[in-house]
C-alpha cells in the first residue's frame, strides 16, 4: 500500500523509520546539537508503534471476503428456495392469471442480494397464503418460515458486508495518517542528522532520505547528497 501523498511503500517507510530510530539512539549525544532529545525519540517510537498497532488491510480484506462468500451462499439458497416455490406454483396454477408467482421480479433478483431482499417478502407471503394448495405438491408445512429465515440471514449478512467495507475504508485512512506522521518525523530526523554530520560524509550517508534510497537503482553506487 502506498502513502497517500508520498507515493512510497508503507513497509519501506516503517522499516527505514525503525532503522533511523536505532541509529539516532546511538548518536543522541551528537544529535542534541540539532535539538533531537530522548523525549523526541520516544515520541517518534510511539508514532511507529501506533502505526503497527492498527489492523492490517490484509486482515480486514480477509474478513470482508469471508462475509461475501457466506452472503453469496445464502443468496444461492434463497434462489433455490424461490425456484421450488415457483415450480410448485406453476404446477398448481399453470400459466393462468391465478398463478401468484412474480416471475419477472424473481428473475431480476437472481444473483442480486438487494433485489432478492425486496422480492422475498412477496414470495414468503405466497408460500404462506397458498399453503393449502402447495402442500399437496410437496411444500413443507414450514416453508414460509424457511424463506423468512433465509431473508433474515441474507439481510444481516448484507449489512455486515457493507459495514466491513466501511470499516476497511476508515482503517485505510487511519493507516495513511499514521504512516504520514511517521514519515514526517523520519524526514525531520534525517534533516537534523545530516546537518549534524555535515563534516562527516560517512556518517551523514547513513541518514540519507528514504525517497532517494528507494529511487536509486540497485546497480548504481549510492551518492552522497548535498
Amino acid at each position: 500500500m502506498k502513502t497517500s501523498s508520498l507515493n512510497l511503500p508503507e513497509e519501506a517507510v516503517l522499516e527505514d523509520a525503525k532503522t533511523k530510530l536505532d541509529l539516532a539512539r546511538e548518536c543522541l549525544s551528537d544529535l542534541a546539537s540539532m535539538g533531537i532529545s530522548q523525549p523526541w525519540l520516544d515520541q517518534f517510537q510511539t508514532s511507529i508503534l501506533a502505526y503497527e498497532a492498527l489492523p492490517s488491510d490484509d486482515t480486514l480484506l480477509s474478513h470482508q471476503k469471508a462475509l461475501t462468500a457466506t452472503k453469496d451462499q445464502t443468496l444461492r439458497q434463497a434462489e433455490q428456495w424461490g425456484n421450488l416455490l415457483r415450480d410448485r406454483c406453476k404446477l398448481a396454477y399453470r400459466a393462468t392469471p391465478h398463478n401468484p408467482f412474480p416471475n419477472s421480479s424473481f428473475r431480476a433478483a437472481l444473483h442480486n442480494e438487494s433485489k432478492m431482499l425486496l422480492v422475498l417478502p412477496s414470495l414468503i407471503a405466497i408460500a404462506s397464503s397458498h399453503v393449502s394448495v402447495l402442500i399437496s405438491l410437496g411444500q413443507p408445512a414450514d416453508y414460509a418460515s424457511q424463506g423468512q429465515a433465509l431473508r433474515d440471514q441474507l439481510d444481516q449478512l448484507n449489512r455486515q458486508q457493507e459495514k466491513a467495507k466501511l470499516s476497511r475504508r476508515i482503517a485505510t485512512a487511519n493507516r495513511r495518517r499514521a504512516i504520514q506522521t511517521v514519515y514526517e518525523s523520519l524526514m525531520y530526523l534525517n534533516t537534523a542528522a545530516r546537518a549534524t554530520y555535515r563534516g562527516q560524509p560517512h556518517v551523514r550517508e547513513l541518514f540519507k532520505t528514504l525517497s532517494h534510497r528507494v529511487a536509486t537503482p540497485a546497480s548504481e553506487s549510492p551518492q552522497t547528497g548535498p
